[in-house]
């Protein structure tokens, strides 16, 4: 059988492609407060060994699929995925050991290890809620997904007439395809008063149709009553200015040499400034104002306000820094955006972000230095994928000599046999100009997780660099061991969080470049041949050495621990210390090299750590202008633990609660506890630290709300964890 392909091109977004997961940074906190009463939840412990299929779902609940092809929405609580992704229930799903509700397209699309492209058309609902007797309500969950190909559908649905109309809910917010959840959509707080509250017949629906890969997963639904005061930021803008009253986006490492120069409308790099904010409580927001704040190398040197306006509950508003900022010295700045109010606010962490910005001598880079994905151009043409390339779009504003340029590498098929190149592109109307490139390297492990800079090569004229559009390119070639076919091979990082779209792709089949408006931004950028900037800056590095002062592997005051260079950057060692007795140790070191990368670990009274504990060798960090590394010792791990319990027992009663319980444990050994309380989505309730006790027993909380929660008593070698439900 023969195979040909065609000139012409699919929408490379159409495409589902292999892709790295993003790094599980662990669950977006919206509140350390209790909310209203809950007045409905589910935390998906379906498990039935008595079922056939292992699980069981309850009554009143229904999976349907529209296609007819058994593509339901299931239980599960394991790892999810078949072909093209492998993932496990993620940190920010607080019950995620007793199950999660999932529509695993991976694995339909995927039976017998015969890949089909049958697009989903399924939704999972609710029992009837009865919410008659609330004022507000407010839908909480947990999700994880990431979808493909054509239309991106992932609804939340709401109806309180069982069925006759729905209220629909977008919770992909409008996310382009190919991605892991970004981190601002992974919890969710959703105000449906309007079409629930006071209603004892309210069904949720969640639905996903049009795509045919790859999953969703939802745990931890809570229904509860609306905060009185909840002001929330929904989106936020910062606008990198041309001179021309334009934004090229936004920018993360920035020349002091391509800004400050004078437009047509303002300065270029002038920095603008906009939130658009959701009064999702119950009461109206009054006085309501964006602020910012901008620190420079840790140290405030701006506080300014929006015009105040009175949002009314469950309303928006979008509001405007009113005026410029303009970086004029190098430095690491950070840009702090938060709501205001006169009413306070009962969840504070929902309305607010932070942005960080270099201004240096030589890196042109969009992306910040935190990978949430990765991927390349395979699949996406429908042919070979040897000799695509990826871009980054950049401006330059001043002539320049361009130096190096720089990507991120984050894994690569080592049986796929790949190579790559580094290709700066200068865009000149329609036409795309092979401006300056690097040699061609074999890849191998040296380079993975990590930044890679090549010099490009000179020929002492393609390297001087004038004014104008440029993308800054990775070239991958690789070859598929069981067909022969061309392959890129190489995964680079992705950054999801800085809010840039639109990075081209070049494709060999048909030469063509594709830019798909919302593309993920690849981690690349190019360096100048220039100087003016620090060469040196401090390093404050701290390690959180709790869990081994709690486990007798650390004695404070008798045992050291030291952070220790292990690159030729910094080959030293010096002690940390805690002033403040908290456990976290501290330590300052001076005159590193900026831009450098740093190689270090920690010590034990001279023995160094096994870090992590996948096998990598050593921690590392790229040194800016203001740098402050928080780490925890061995990755948290302690070792030489007795497999005996040490809990003689660990009660809790009564349980149920009407809102307070008594707490009673029983060492085998005197140890020390802490003793915690966190909700449904994550949040800590309470927490107490108690001294060398064998016996213990406590009275907590008179003040729940009614739900769900998880107590857990940690002694640092053991943890235990109990379910308590407050009725």
């Amino acid at each position: 059988m023969a195979a040909s392909f065609g000139q012409v091109l699919p929408t490379a977004s159409d495409v589902a492609v292999k892709q790295q997961p993003m790094t599980d940074s662990g669950s977006l906190k919206n509140s350390l407060k209790g909310g209203g009463d809950i007045i409905w939840q589910e935390t998906f412990d379906w498990a039935d060994p008595t079922s056939p299929q292992g699980w069981k779902m309850p009554e009143g609940w229904s999976s349907t699929d529209l296609s007819d092809l058994g593509n339901t929405w299931i239980w599960k609580k394991d790892t999810l995925g078949a072909n093209l992704v492998k993932v496990v229930p993620p940190s920010w799903f607080a019950s995620k050991s007793d199950g999660y509700l999932c529509l695993p397209l991976d694995e339909y699309n995927y039976r017998d290890k015969i890949a089909t492209k049958n697009v989903a058309n399924a939704y999972v609902e609710t029992p009837k809620i009865d919410c008659s007797k609330a004022a507000s309500v407010v839908v909480k969950f947990n999700q994880y997904w990431r979808y493909c190909c054509t239309n991106y559908n992932l609804e939340m649905m709401v109806t309180n007439d069982e069925g006759v109309h729905w209220a629909t809910y977008d919770v992909k917010y409008g996310t382009a395809g190919n991605v892991f959840t970004p981190e601002r959509y992974r919890s969710l707080e959703i105000n449906i008063s309007d079409v629930a509250a006071g209603l004892s017949t309210v069904q949720i629906r969640f639905y996903m149709h049009g795509p045919y890969e790859y999953f969703w997963m939802i745990d931890d639904l809570v229904l509860a009553e609306a905060y009185s005061n909840d002001l929330v930021m929904e989106d936020t803008w910062i606008n990198f200015d041309n001179g021309a009253g334009t934004s090229i986006g936004q920018i993360n490492t920035w020349p002091l040499s391509q800004m400050g120069m004078a437009g047509t409308t303002g300065a270029v790099g002038n920095y603008s400034f906009k939130a658009a904010f959701l009064n999702n409580g119950v009461n109206d927001s009054e006085n309501a104002k964006l602020n910012l704040e901008i620190l420079k190398n840790g140290s405030q040197i701006l506080n300014e306000q929006a015009a105040a306006n009175t949002i009314w509950a469950l309303d928006r508003d979008t509001q405007d820094i009113p005026n410029p900022w303009l970086a004029n010295d190098y430095g690491d700045y950070q840009f702090n955006l938060s709501g205001v109010t006169d009413n306070g606010d009962d969840v504070p962490a929902n309305n607010k972000t932070a942005y960080r910005f270099s201004v240096n001598d030589t890196m042109l880079f969009r992306s910040d230095f935190t990978v949430e994905s990765s991927g390349n151009s395979t699949l996406w043409s429908g042919g070979s994928g040897a000799g695509n390339m990826i871009a980054t779009p950049y401006t330059l504003f001043e002539p320049a000599e361009l130096n190096s340029i720089t990507a991120y590498f984050d894994s690569y098929e080592v049986n796929e046999n790949p190579q790559f190149q580094f290709v700066l592109i200068k865009l000149i109307g329609d036409d795309r100009q092979e401006l300056a490139v690097t040699d061609v390297l074999d890849m191998d492990s040296t380079y993975v997780g990590k930044y890679v800079t090549l010099p490009v090569t000179k020929d002492g004229e393609s390297e001087f660099l004038q004014p104008g559009s440029y993308y800054a390119c990775v070239r991958m070639w690789g070859t598929m061991p069981t067909t022969g076919a061309g392959s890129s091979g190489i995964d680079v990082g992705r950054d999801l969080s800085t809010k840039f779209g639109g990075c081209p792709i070049y494709f060999t089949i048909g030469g063509k470049w594709s830019n798909v408006s919302g593309n993920p931004l690849w981690m690349i950028g190019f360096n100048l041949n220039k100087t003016g900037g620090p060469v040196q800056a401090p390093v404050t590095f701290n390690v959180n050495m709790t869990k081994h002062i709690a486990s007798g592997q650390f004695v404070p005051g008798t045992d050291v621990v030291a952070v220790n260079g292990l690159a030729a950057s910094w080959n030293g060692v010096v002690t940390m210390t805690d002033q403040d007795g908290d456990g976290i140790y501290t330590a300052n070191v001076e005159g590193l090299k900026v831009n450098n990368e740093l190689q270090y670990k920690y010590s034990i009274n001279g023995t160094v750590e096994d870090y992590p504990t996948t096998g990598n060798p050593y921690r590392s960090y790229t040194v800016r202008y203001w740098n402050v590394i928080n780490n925890t010792y061995n990755g948290g791990v302690t070792t030489g633990v007795d497999t005996k319990s040490l809990y003689a027992s660990f009660n809790v009663f009564p349980n149920p609660t009407s809102g307070a319980f008594t707490v009673e444990i029983s060492n085998v050994t005197a140890s020390d506890l802490v003793i915690t309380l966190t909700n449904i989505q994550g949040q800590t309730i309470y927490q107490n630290n108690v001294k060398n006790v064998v016996n213990y027993q406590e009275n907590i909380g008179n003040q729940l709300s009614r739900g769900l929660y998880f107590l857990t008593v940690n002694n640092g070698k053991e943890v235990k964890v109990q379910k308590v439900v407050v009725q």
